[in-house]
């Protein structure tokens, strides 16, 4: 029934919170994992750590952390470093395992990628945030939840 499990992740700890789990789903079931990285097109950069590059200050103190990378190619290359980090998890549980980077709203690229990939489940973290935070802002998360036609494991971070 499940061949392929979508795992999106950001590169913030929280996200990849649902690696283990994911991990331990897809040997179970014996299928593969492709996991997706969404670099948004709004010039953001994303939050794991070869993004953080230490900088020296004007007076010559260093230790002040520049986020963002300066060119495309140093972005594509920390992408590339970080999904390869969890494929070499997900192969060392015996899962094929596969990483994607697409370029959007994260929401609206993980649906597509659901789709491009005919992936049978989305399996995604969901940060802890107050009742007021989740209704004012909503998450990725709920609504990929609401939106998807797939079934969707949610794994709460914290």
């Amino acid at each position: 029934m499940f061949r392929r499990i979508l795992l999106p992740v950001d590169g913030s700890r929280s996200s990849t919170s649902v690696v283990p789990y994911a991990a331990e789903l897809a040997q179970s079931l014996d299928c593969q994992v492709d996991l997706l990285l969404v670099e948004p097109k709004r010039g953001i950069r994303l939050p794991h750590p070869e993004h953080h590059h230490a900088k020296q200050a004007g007076n010559g103190e260093a230790g002040t952390l520049r986020v963002g990378s300066n060119t495309s190619e140093d972005v594509g290359t920390a992408n590339e470093r970080f999904l390869a980090r969890h494929i070499e998890e997900f192969d060392a549980h015996g899962v094929t395992a596969k990483g994607h980077v697409y370029h959007g709203e994260p929401v609206e690229e993980i649906l597509r990628a659901a789709l491009d990939l005919r992936c049978d489940m989305i399996a995604m973290a969901t940060r802890h945030r107050g009742r007021f935070a989740r209704s004012k802002r909503g998450s990725v998360a709920d609504e990929v939840l609401w939106r998807s036609r797939l079934p969707v494991l949610l794994v709460a971070d914290g």
